[in-house]
């Protein structure tokens, strides 16, 4: 009994004293410098992705530090997992700063933002129990997109010319008007209105970050109200026009002195052609500042927005009352 008391304390004694050893060993390590190992690098304290970075330190206390899969990345105090060293020389730690998700994670709000792309961090090594070389001041720069000014000239460019590009086609076109009709469509310019939104802010966030975003399922949603209102408001008009012409081919679809004629365009798709109506008022409402809203989202927080549920739902009311009104427009 007595030999097994005596052989238990020795074993915490030992444990003890390696771990005291190994949290001395981090303790003691003096950190030189960190630089990447590329030569092309501007700067060495500017790290790039896939780029390998060197810990110069002095003399390693521990025969654990020749040990890399041991050894894990720290970054501003965090240990980032996925990052074991590579290899281990006399006087370096060496690891390779590879894209991953953990690191994206950590630094989101330093970078996930309009122009910014690269961050300041303390970065360190340690074992996997969270001893590491504490550091209280920045140390590396971490360069996230060594392309982003190109990329975000020419994605800013994509977007001028779509703008002008679809302006150009509006004025010489009139795939905005509604059908046999002068009159710009609401259900037409709600479609333009969210197609062109979708489209210059994916482009955006493109230019910016360098990822695809992944489109959200409100996003979708959007864009099928109103390519549903659309398409609804284009069979009304054409069971219109054929219900008309049943009756008397040379029948004017339009009336010679509609009231939206030499009005200005926000007076058109506020009306039909008996003059300005509610339901019409309320759905050019709604789009708008949900179109505000959404852009607003987009910009301060970098992604594509997931909206309120009672948002989609107002949406998806506001056009199904104006689709349903509109069977009955032009009757009285």
């Amino acid at each position: 009994m007595k030999l097994q008391l005596l052989l238990t304390f020795w074993a915490i004694l030992l444990l003890s004293n390696e771990i005291t050893a190994q949290q001395s060993a981090f303790d003691q390590i003096k950190l030189i410098s960190v630089k990447n190992l590329e030569s092309n690098r501007p700067a060495t304290d500017e790290i790039y992705l896939e780029d390998l970075i060197e810990f110069e330190i002095s003399k390693p206390d521990s025969i654990r530090l020749r040990e890399p899969q041991e050894l894990f990345l720290y970054i501003n105090g965090y240990r980032l997992s996925p990052y074991q060293a590579k290899y281990v020389t006399s006087k370096s730690v060496v690891f390779e700063l590879f894209a991953t998700d953990t690191l994206r994670g950590l630094l989101n709000r330093d970078i996930n933002s309009w122009g910014i792309h690269e961050a300041k961090v303390r970065m360190s090594f340690g074992n996997k129990e969270g001893e590491h070389i504490h550091l209280d001041e920045s140390n590396i720069i971490i360069d996230f997109d060594p392309n982003f000014d190109l990329r975000s000239w020419i994605g800013r460019g994509i977007i001028v010319l779509v703008i002008v590009v679809f302006f150009v086609l509006v004025r010489e076109n009139s795939f905005l008007k509604a059908g046999g009709s002068s009159k710009y469509s609401l259900s037409r310019v709600q479609l333009a209105w969210w197609t062109m939104i979708v489209l210059c802010c994916y482009i955006a966030l493109w230019s910016d970050s360098g990822i695809l975003v992944p489109l959200t399922s409100d996003t979708l949603i959007l864009i099928g109200i109103s390519a549903g209102t659309a398409a609804t408001a284009q069979t009304i008009d054409i069971s219109r026009i054929r219900q008309l012409k049943s009756k008397d081919e040379k029948a004017e679809i339009e009336p010679v002195n509609a009231i939206h004629k030499d009005q200005s365009f926000l007076f058109q798709i506020l009306s039909d052609h008996a003059g300005i109506n509610i339901q019409r008022f309320q759905s050019v409402v709604f789009t708008f500042f949900i179109g505000v809203f959404f852009v607003f989202e987009v910009i301060t927080k970098f992604e594509m927005p997931d909206l309120d549920p009672g948002i989609l739902g107002l949406m998806g009311i506001s056009s199904a009352t104006y689709a349903g009104l509109k069977t009955n427009e032009g009757k009285v």
